[in-house]
């Protein structure tokens, strides 16, 4: 006896497959769920850079702000006792004279050192005769203040014995979510320097 193909009232048939509606209803979900995934991820890919960048803004200063106060210390190094200044007034630039090798001459290389920021080009550089190398880039600020043997602002060559040295590095890249400093965010950097050859 063959069956019938006739469904029976209150059988739903196997293979009935979605209806649109349900279709809809799963594209909007799985939509929802993609938009939310896409979001944070972008926001994790953002925080990301934007640490590195702080990292990187950081650790420029760092090595930059190293430097300088390493060459500042040997200000004044004159074992031949040829009598010149260790550290010159110049209020937009570290000059820094250091006889290293003992000749009784400032005409080697590295024995007169001079740190400048070149503020179109946002970095700082070094200078030891031949011409402004750049040590740093992405920095916005570099500024010495010169002190005498009480702590007090001096402008007079022989009556330095101390630096006050800042440093101020900033991000490579504008965060529009930033609102200071043009969308870039800043790290700065202060040092006092003694160099021992100046006799306080």
């Amino acid at each position: 006896m063959a069956r019938s193909s006739q469904t029976v009232p209150g059988r739903k048939r196997a293979g009935r497959g979605f209806t649109l509606i349900e279709l809809l209803v799963v594209l909007a979900i799985q939509g929802i769920l993609l938009a939310a995934v896409t979001t944070s991820f972008t926001g994790q890919l953002t925080a990301y850079d934007l640490q590195e960048q702080i990292s990187a803004m950081q650790q420029n200063a760092r090595a930059a702000m190293t430097m300088v106060i390493r060459e500042a210390r040997t200000a004044g190094y004159d074992p031949a006792r040829a009598g010149f200044a260790g550290l010159t007034y110049d209020p937009a630039r570290l000059v820094i004279a250091a006889d290293r090798n003992g000749d009784g001459d400032l005409s080697d290389p590295n024995e007169r050192v001079v740190y400048y920021h070149d503020s179109d080009g946002l970095t700082l550089r070094r200078d030891t005769g031949g011409g402004g190398q750049p040590l740093a880039e992405d920095i916005q600020g570099f500024a010495v203040e010169y002190l005498d043997a009480a702590g007090n602002a001096t402008t007079v060559a022989a009556r330095i014995r101390q630096l006050r040295i800042s440093v101020t590095a900033r991000t490579s890249r504008r965060d529009p979510r930033y609102p200071r400093n043009g969308g870039y965010r800043t790290h700065a950097l202060r040092s006092v320097v003694t160099p021992a050859n100046l006799g306080l």
